[in-house]
């Protein structure tokens, strides 16, 4: 399928178009790999360098942007070039996956008592326990086990393979991507007489609305009472959330974040990815956590730091964000400072020696 830019422009906000607005689009690639048929755009300024010699037919850039354009590219100026594509995206995703019709495969297992809602797609070998609500409009695609008393709320989205566990609950509009496991149980033992003994997991994990999982994610379920994914939180792929965690809303984990028992996670925190946080912290609103960082106190931002501006951390133990820059740049001098360090002692005649 080919699309003019004058045609792709009518999704945008507040376009402005430089150039030749016949130009047929086919496709959408980055800037360093867009042919003539390809859309391309600037969504992150680190790769400002490649946009004068990009060879798309039209060029999403920032409203803003004043460096140098390519020569023969379309020009389409917007607010936000990734949030005006991913519109173009959602209109693509449409037509590769179209919506799946209501339907139930033969091989679908469902007990007499489960509840199951109004245009509802139940896929080849899903299994639906005793006691378990499936909201109108939800989409069980195929080999996905739905365990004892769950309820899972309308127009949700459990992609093949997802697991959802005895008496967990999922919200609106929830969308658990393949081999998503919500509900395993709580990692918890006591050492007794040498031996270690399982402590049972008796309560449940709660999804709220719009929160969507990645692939291969885990979420155990409560020691007791609930573990908490709020309303709108986003977790990435391969992603392990312990037992009694309780995560706000609008929160963003990325992939292989750990995050152990019992520890709180304010609304609209992203942790980047690789972040471990150990048990029983508390993280504050908003708090940012640069990649690979190890979390071992509680975070919060301090008494100085100034309203309605991210609060941004990162390391082992994690510190303010250039703070952190800093002290890896001083480690990449320590040799050397040592070695000066050693030229004052003999100098000053010192017999015992620091380093």
């Amino acid at each position: 399928m080919k699309y003019p830019v004058s045609e792709i422009v009518k999704i945008f906000e507040n376009a402005e178009v430089q150039g030749d607005a016949s130009v047929e689009l086919s496709g959408i690639a980055s800037l360093d790999k867009a042919t003539e048929s390809d859309l391309s755009f600037l969504g992150n300024k680190k790769y400002s360098a490649e946009v004068p010699t990009t060879k798309a037919g039209a060029v999403l850039l920032p409203r803003k942007y004043d460096g140098k354009l390519p020569e023969k590219s379309t020009i389409i100026r917007v607010d936000n070039p990734s949030a005006e594509l991913a519109k173009l995206g959602e209109i693509i995703e449409k037509v590769l996956w179209p919506k799946i019709k209501p339907a139930i495969h033969p091989t679908a297992v469902i007990d007499e008592s489960a509840k199951i809602g109004e245009n509802v797609f139940l896929g080849p070998n899903v299994v639906i326990c005793e006691g378990a609500e499936i909201g109108n409009g939800t989409v069980l695609q195929g080999n996905n086990y739905i365990g004892r008393y769950v309820k899972i709320g309308e127009n949700s989205h459990i992609m093949p393979n997802a697991v959802v566990m005895d008496y967990c609950e999922l919200g609106k509009r929830v969308r658990l991507q393949p081999g998503v496991v919500i509900g395993s149980d709580g990692y918890g033992y006591e050492l007794i007489k040498g031996v270690h003994v399982k402590v049972p997991q008796t309560g449940k994990v709660v999804v709220e609305d719009d929160v969507e999982i990645g692939a291969n994610t885990c979420i155990d379920r409560a020691r007791f009472d609930k573990t908490l994914i709020g309303k709108g939180t986003k977790i990435d792929n391969l992603v392990q959330i312990a037992h009694n965690v309780q995560i706000g809303q609008g929160a963003l984990l990325v992939s292989q974040v750990g995050v152990s028992g019992s520890t709180s996670i304010g609304n609209y925190c992203v942790l980047g990815g690789q972040v471990g946080v150990a048990g029983h912290l508390k993280i504050a609103d908003g708090v940012m956590i640069g990649g690979q960082s190890g979390v071992n106190g509680d975070l919060k931002p301090p008494a100085d730091h100034k309203q309605g501006t991210p609060y941004v951390v990162r390391g082992t133990p994690p510190r303010p964000y250039m703070k952190a820059h800093k002290i890896d740049a001083l480690i990449g001098h320590l040799i050397e400072l040592f070695d000066r360090v050693k030229d004052l002692e003999k100098n000053a005649g010192l017999d015992k020696k620091t380093f």
